[in-house]
């Protein structure tokens, strides 16, 4: 979980910036971009887990002991210094609901100006 946290929380964070800088409003291709953007991150991020899902247990066994795999956002440093934690998915929770919160406020306020 903590791959895909960092993984979401990179392009989340850059959203917030953006969302800062227009003044706490979200245009139509942000509302579909960062979210986009959070997901391909969280999926680059467990890439060298994604063999294990699939039942490439060698590849998957092979890729865990490889350095290179940091290239996916740290992966090898984080699996060999992680615990569980439940900051973790509360924190992957909290960004969700938070787009969420954005998008659906955007939608009312599109339809209070109709």
């Amino acid at each position: 979980m903590n791959q895909m946290v960092i993984g979401a929380a990179i392009p989340f964070i850059i959203g917030i910036i953006i969302f800062c800088f227009k003044r706490f409003r979200a245009s139509f291709k942000m509302l579909v971009t960062i979210p986009v953007t959070m997901a391909l991150g969280a999926l680059w991020a467990i890439a060298p887990d994604l063999p294990r899902f699939f039942g490439f247990l060698a590849l998957y066994d092979k890729l865990s002991r490889d350095p290179r795999c940091d290239i996916f956002f740290w992966h090898y440093t984080i699996d060999k210094i992680e615990t569980d934690s439940n900051i973790f998915p509360a924190l992957m929770l909290i960004m969700i609901i938070s787009v969420t919160w954005v998008a659906l406020r955007e939608l009312r306020i599109s339809e209070e100006n109709r």
